[in-house]
């Protein structure tokens, strides 16, 4: 009897251990999941925008230079008066004492500083001395007749085209101007009647002072034009 009930147990433990094994088709070992790492790239830092720039050629400002009077001159300085004689100033102006050497320096200052600059040694001084006062002396003669120093010193700066002489004695120069001119204006004065035959070859002339001027210039109306225009940028319209 104990080996029937030994048996029947032997038999039972066999069967849930038949029970208890799996079937081939799931012997197999379920296998991990695997997992695919995905990777989001993150974006990729965007390199600041360069402007491409294409250098371009700027064009430079043209200058176009046109010729013009010089500043302050009067272009169309007269040099005739209404009955179509020439005139360029009148006797009285002509030999007028009133003009400084203070008022010749100013000009000079004003229109043309390189003579403005310019001194000179002269008898009368130890210094150097400004060409205002060079002049003004150099437009009395030795018989106290003056010329008026702006004249004098108009038609020296016109001898010279206003190019300043590293070797000229200004003095000298402008007495021999003072004096050829005075000379010319005494030889057409009509106070004097042995002139008459002198005024009646130059109906044209209207007076002394322009006649000065226009025997000076060899009657060149080219300078006397260029003259006139720098009196008057100078010292004022002509009376």
């Amino acid at each position: 009897m104990k080996n029937l009930t030994f048996l029947t147990l032997v038999s039972l433990l066999l069967a849930a251990c038949t029970s208890a094994v799996p079937s081939s088709d799931s012997n197999e070992l379920l296998s991990p999941p695997t997992v695919i790492a995905t990777t989001t790239a993150s974006p990729s830092p965007i390199p600041p925008a360069t402007a491409s720039h294409t250098p371009t050629a700027i064009p430079l400002p043209t200058n176009t230079y046109t010729a013009a009077p010089e500043p302050d001159i009067a272009p169309n300085c007269k040099i005739a008066n209404e009955k179509g004689q020439f005139y360029l100033l009148s006797d009285k102006e002509f030999s007028d004492l009133g003009t400084t050497e203070s008022e010749l320096d100013q000009a000079l200052v004003t229109h043309y500083p390189e003579w403005a600059n310019y001194r000179q040694m002269v008898p009368w001084s130890t210094q150097p001395v400004k060409l205002g006062e060079v002049i003004v002396s150099a437009s009395l003669d030795e018989y106290l007749r003056q010329i008026n120093p702006a004249v004098t010193l108009v038609v020296v700066g016109e001898s010279v085209d206003w190019q300043l002489p590293s070797n000229m004695d200004f003095f000298v120069r402008a007495q021999e101007i003072s004096q050829v001119l005075q000379q010319q204006f005494d030889d057409f004065d009509g106070v004097n009647p042995q002139n008459e035959s002198l005024r009646s070859q130059y109906p044209e002339v209207e007076n002394s002072a322009t006649y000065a001027l226009y025997a000076y210039f060899d009657h060149n109306l080219d300078r006397l034009q260029s003259w006139c225009n720098t009196y008057q940028q100078l010292f004022g319209t002509q009376s």
